[in-house]
């Protein structure tokens, strides 16, 4: 907190902005962890391009950058466009400024962190809600439900679910808080899920009955429970103050927050 604290707001461009985290003592890691939530706003690019940015800057050597910062105005402070320029730079005593040697050496260096911008800028709402709330604990841009309305019409809120008559058909998508298999007095088992979304903490409840083995249906689906933090799109009817579920899918959905997510 001290160091964020220091992290001084009157940096003139993007780049000014990356070495003011250096001088605050903030960790690249922690500056693109901010970044992508939206808490240090230094770009009009999206914020995963804005972190792979700020690790290629902080790849560079101190000479490196001062010409970034001579190029930064042709080339609206696009790091990646600058490389390319000064790869066929030369100073004034007629030397490359960036050897091809070199540049091999920053891109090798940069792969894994240009692998986590791609993966991360397949959905950008997504990468944005995740980070949101990872680190702040809770979002104020998209919901998952307008995120997720591309892949499913007719997603509605938890909040809205207690107006509705029983037996209505609904459909959500949430973020599962706890799952697990129990089992009824009768002994029929049955997932009893935990959920929640932006509004609100709902029971979703999965049977096995005459409709359908429906809590069968839902471990083969998903290789097994769902698990805590797992966004799921979950369609069945309410009942009560609970959802009684026909499906529950687990979204597949990958963000990267480390160069560690990458060998998994």
């Amino acid at each position: 907190i001290e160091k964020i604290l220091n992290f001084k707001r009157d940096y003139t461009n993007k780049f000014s902005a990356f070495e003011a985290a250096k001088t605050a003592g903030l960790s690249i890691g922690i500056l693109s962890a901010l970044i992508q939530a939206g808490a240090v706003n230094i770009s009009n690019k999206s914020r995963s391009y804005t972190v792979y940015e700020a690790q290629l800057w902080n790849l560079l050597t101190e000479k490196e950058k001062k010409f970034c910062v001579n190029f930064g105005k042709e080339f609206e402070e696009n790091i990646v466009k600058i490389l390319k320029k000064l790869s066929d730079f030369t100073d004034e005593k007629g030397k490359k400024v960036i050897k091809e040697s070199r540049l091999q050496t920053i891109k090798t260096k940069a792969e894994p962190y240009k692998k986590i911008y791609e993966q991360n800028n397949k959905n950008e709402s997504f990468a944005n809600w995740f980070y949101e709330n990872k680190l702040l604990g809770y979002t104020y841009g998209k919901k998952l439900k307008d995120i997720f309305s591309e892949k499913r019409d007719g997603l509605m809120l938890l909040e809205d679910i207690g107006n509705l008559p029983d037996k209505m058909e609904v459909a959500l998508v949430v973020t599962i808080m706890s799952c697990s298999l129990k089992k009824s007095k009768k002994g029929a088992e049955y997932i009893h899920i935990e959920a929640k979304d932006e509004t609100a903490l709902k029971r979703v409840l999965v049977f096995n009955s005459r409709k359908g083995d429906f809590a069968k249906s839902c471990i083969q689906l998903n290789n097994g429970l769902p698990e805590e933090g797992q966004i799921c799109i979950i369609t069945g009817q309410k009942k009560d103050d609970c959802i009684f579920a026909e499906i529950v899918a687990v979204q597949n959905n990958k963000i990267y927050t480390k160069l560690a997510d990458l060998k998994e």
